[in-house]
């Protein structure tokens, strides 16, 4: 008795997939724009796993699966929301704690950690009590 995983169709299969993980890895490398390498990079882990599974290997076709085409991609993503949005100058969860930045609405000089001319009250660094 032979075994049903063998012989030309077999063959075929396995060539496909092959041919298949090699066009979509070529895709991966030549995508350019991160986002959309991230959509690509899933299914490239999709027919990774479909590979795995044409050569019964069942256990790893599904962790590729779980791994390659849902959690990477995602971290990708994530990753790449993140650093647009710190790049953007968005929210970073910090207080600015730079020491020349005064909290209380004057400028001060970071040199010498004075209030400028700038001072809205009118209270620069000259002193003075101007209105």
């Amino acid at each position: 008795m032979s075994d049903p995983f063998s012989g030309p169709l077999a063959d075929a299969l396995i060539l496909t997939a092959l041919a298949l993980t090699v066009l979509m890895a070529t895709a991966v490398v030549l995508t350019r724009h991160p986002a959309r390498q991230a959509v690509v990079l899933s299914g490239y882990g999709m027919v990774l796993g479909v590979l795995f599974l044409v050569l019964q290997a069942p256990d790893v076709a599904m962790s590729q699966i779980g791994v390659g085409t849902v959690v990477v991609p995602l971290i990708v993503v994530l990753a790449l929301h993140a650093t647009s949005r710190h790049r953007k100058g968005g929210d970073t969860g910090e207080d600015d704690r730079r020491p020349d930045h005064d909290t209380s609405g004057t400028a001060t000089d970071s040199a010498t950690g004075t209030a400028s001319d700038s001072d809205p009250a009118g209270r620069g660094a000259a002193g003075g009590d101007a209105p």
